[in-house]
């Protein structure tokens, strides 16, 4: 029987799986590029607080990307991946608010590329 403790782990690992998979889809079924990069952040977001609860360390209830970033590094080092968090938190304005400017294909391309390789090397797998 499954404690609190790994039910939430489990949870957090699969709304990031959910939230890759739909940037993906989105990506490939539309051109609301805007959404594909949301989904990507999203899996960043839960992917570090998955990371951070499996390593027993409390974390806030934020959207920001490279706070989360460094106490993910904090226990493993992943500081070569800093300029595409940077990339991808410099995106969130527009993910969330219409600011007049348009997410390129291109970066939700790469936001979907940066998403996978760190879900990847996070999770081990």
């Amino acid at each position: 029987m499954k404690n609190e403790n790994e039910i939430m782990l489990g949870e957090w690992l699969q709304f990031a799986k959910d939230d890759l998979e739909s940037a993906e889809v989105i990506l490939k079924k539309t051109d609301n590029y805007h959404i594909s990069v949301y989904h990507s952040h999203q899996t960043l977001e839960k992917i570090f607080k998955w990371f951070l609860l499996k390593n027993g360390q409390k974390f806030p209830f934020i959207h920001d990307l490279k706070e989360l970033f460094k106490r993910v590094c904090e226990i493993q080092k992943l500081e070569n991946f800093l300029d595409d968090i940077l990339f991808i938190d410099n995106l969130y304005p527009q993910l969330r608010y219409p600011t007049g400017d348009k997410v390129a294909k291109e970066d939700a391309e790469k936001s979907l590329k940066i998403a996978k390789v760190i879900f990847k090397k996070t999770t081990g797998g």
